[in-house]
């Protein structure tokens, strides 16, 4: 098994590489989202080596806020949303000033999101954070055993960013390295929820 993922190893540059222009991405929602992989895809935005992604989620955070979910981003960055967060509110509201959507809402139950990445959308490339990999070649998703687990294998390549602070969880949470096509590490503290009055 560790063969295996030596090869799949990129650095985050590298593993951005495996996405094309004008194609269906999906990130892993909340702590799912990948910052290093997404960072990576920002660099390639920003020179415009990318652009018409459409990229589909359900729960955004400061990691997608920070890079693709910049409203500059917005003219090569396509996101069809099925949660209208702070993001997506902010972004929806400096369009409406200057005339332009942004934002595609999907409206979708939570539990039927996994459905709607199984039998409507065929989506090019899946990219979440997971805990690091077991001796027997399994990578646990972690928080996001939601879509997560159906959109990595619909998906026509599914590159995951190990991060050891993502707690191990077990159920049907489990992805073998033989179901992954590229792995990047990136070890950072997992975004806590500042407390609210």
């Amino acid at each position: 098994m560790q063969a295996d993922y030596s090869a799949k190893l990129r650095t985050a540059d590298d593993a951005a590489d495996f996405l094309s222009p004008g194609t269906d991405i999906s990130m892993g929602m909340a702590l799912g989202e990948p910052p290093g992989l997404l960072q990576a895809i920002n660099k390639r935005l920003e020179i415009g080596e990318l652009d018409d992604l459409r990229l589909w989620y359900f729960h955004s955070m400061p990691a997608a806020a920070m890079t693709v979910l910049r409203y500059e981003m917005m003219d090569r960055v396509k996101p069809h949303c099925m949660f209208l967060g702070p993001t997506e509110r902010a972004l929806m509201e400096m369009g409406e000033a200057e005339g332009k959507k942004v934002i595609n809402f999907v409206p979708v139950a939570f539990s039927d999101a996994p459905r709607l990445f199984s039998q409507h959308i065929q989506l090019d490339t899946f990219i979440t954070t997971v805990s690091p990999m077991d001796r027997h070649g399994y990578f646990s998703l972690g928080t996001n055993n939601d879509y997560a687990s159906t959109a990595a294998r619909t998906a026509r390549q599914t590159i995951v960013e190990v991060n050891e602070n993502m707690p191990r969880v077990f159920g049907d949470s489990m992805i073998h390295i033989s179901e992954v096509d590229a792995v990047i590490e990136n070890h950072t503290p997992l975004f806590e929820m500042p407390d609210h009055p």
